[in-house]
């Protein structure tokens, strides 16, 4: 599986990994289009201005990971938590 979404294939991969980690808790198909919401929408700068956070981008999710990525992805899109980062880690603290 490859999301195609980024312009690098090595993001792509690595995005379609968070797909895979998403697929516990979701369809692949609603994982995926969670994934590719999540990449178009929190790296447009305009968008994460508009939630207050900074906008994200390759190197971030890199750091972030697999599992952090889809801990993210699930939260701001899935479950649509508080978009405040305080409220993220929070919630993440509680698993």
């Amino acid at each position: 599986m490859n999301i195609g979404i980024a312009s690098c294939d090595e993001m792509n991969t690595f995005l379609a990994q968070v797909v895979v980690a998403l697929c516990e808790v979701y369809a692949v198909e609603v994982a995926e289009q969670l994934v590719q919401d999540y990449y178009i929408k929190f790296t447009d700068l305009v968008y994460c201005k508009s939630i207050g956070i900074p906008c994200q981008d390759d190197d971030f999710m890199f750091h972030e990971g697999v599992r952090g990525m889809a801990l993210r992805v699930h939260y701001y899109l899935g479950i649509a938590g508080d978009p405040d980062p305080h409220r993220f880690v929070e919630w993440r603290s509680t698993l």
